[in-house]
């Protein structure tokens, strides 16, 4: 009879026995998290181990410590549930109980998103654009501010709160900020038709704005662009979807004209000699894809030689080496053939009275 006076003795309004099954219900808990935290973190993780990929490890390790957390927290909402307590303070601990949830849910999404994002890292590594693996932590941000305000918006639903109500208000200020934000909207919109219409790549030499160089980043707001000079220059992403891009990188070949000017003394047999070398050295560079030489004109104190050549090397520097091998070999095929080049020259007669 004294046990069960004792049972029944009330605490802050509360029987004993109602806080024995409080702590009872945390303790079962607590053995159960603990029992699904071993099965997941050893049981699953060895057999997790032995397979190819490690997104099943990834996503044990994500699942474990949480999903502990969960069986907690349930735990302790079932024991309060035995006691009585007013109105209010039950209103509150409901609030807190939903705002630890939606903690543990919204990190068991963010760490969701990153297993996504691990997955699709080596897919995009592998192909041979460059402005995806940009868009991947772009991508990431952007997913995981949005389970933060969805996260937010439902606590604040379960608080009580209308949330329709909060949203018109936004609304309005929202519309002030849009019109306060144009130009930065319009970079938004033109960072996303770059992504999507993908007119130059991270690396390529493009020439935009009267500016000439290769990207080095391409942002939300702006496109990054490292001169021939050096300077590093930015660029509005709404003025490089409203621009011409030439990417000068996408061309396939490098074209060359030039003129050749021999003397007038050299004759016709010259000429025709100094056309076949020409176009032999340009034959036997591997590099040259194509390439056209031809008499042009008689010049005012030379014959001139037009000769257009297309080089498949696209780098700079391995381009100037070949242009300096065929301009050579040019030189010594002329010394050669005794084929001489021509340079501005006057000839003045003197009239005597």
């Amino acid at each position: 009879m004294e046990i069960f006076n004792f049972l029944d003795r009330e605490i802050f309004g509360n029987p004993v026995y109602r806080y024995i099954l409080l702590f009872l219900t945390i303790f079962i808990g607590f053995v159960v998290a603990r029992t699904v935290e071993y099965l997941l973190g050893h049981k699953l993780a060895k057999l997790a181990q032995k397979t190819t990929t490690k997104l099943d490890d990834v996503a044990i390790e994500i699942i474990r410590r949480p999903l502990k957390y969960i069986i907690l927290l349930l735990a302790l909402k079932i024991g309060l549930d035995f006691l009585l307590m007013p109105e209010k303070i039950e209103g509150i601990t409901d609030n807190i109980f939903n705002v630890l949830v939606a903690v543990v849910v919204t990190y068991v999404l963010l760490r969701i998103v990153d297993l996504f994002m691990a997955y699709l890292e080596p897919k995009i590594s592998a192909t041979e654009s460059k402005l995806d693996d940009q868009l991947l932590p772009i991508l990431r941000k952007t997913l995981k501010v949005f389970i933060i305000i969805i996260a937010i918006l439902v606590v604040i639903q379960n608080m009580g709160y209308n949330i329709m109500s909060l949203l018109a208000g936004l609304g309005l200020g929202g519309l002030a900020v849009a019109l306060a934000a144009k130009d930065t909207l319009s970079n938004l919109f033109g960072s996303i038709t770059i992504f999507a219409d993908r007119p130059f790549h991270v690396g390529d030499r493009v020439q935009v704005e009267g500016y000439d160089g290769s990207v080095e980043t391409v942002g939300l707001r702006s496109t990054r662009i490292r001169t021939l000079e050096g300077t590093l220059v930015t660029v509005p992403n709404s003025k490089m979807t409203n621009s011409c891009v030439d990417n000068i990188s996408a061309r396939p070949t490098r074209k060359r004209i030039y003129t050749i000017g021999i003397t007038y003394t050299s004759g016709y047999d010259k000429m025709k000699k100094g056309l076949e070398i020409l176009r032999e050295i340009h034959q036997k560079t591997e590099e040259i894809k194509n390439c056209l030489a031809y008499f042009k004109e008689f010049g005012a104190y030379s014959l001139d030689i037009l000769v257009i050549s297309w080089c498949t090397e696209l780098d700079y520097q391995k381009y100037l080496a070949i242009q300096e091998n065929i301009n050579l070999e040019t030189m010594r095929r002329f010394e050669e053939e005794q084929i001489e080049f021509a340079f501005p020259t006057q000839t003045l007669y003197l009239k005597k009275e």
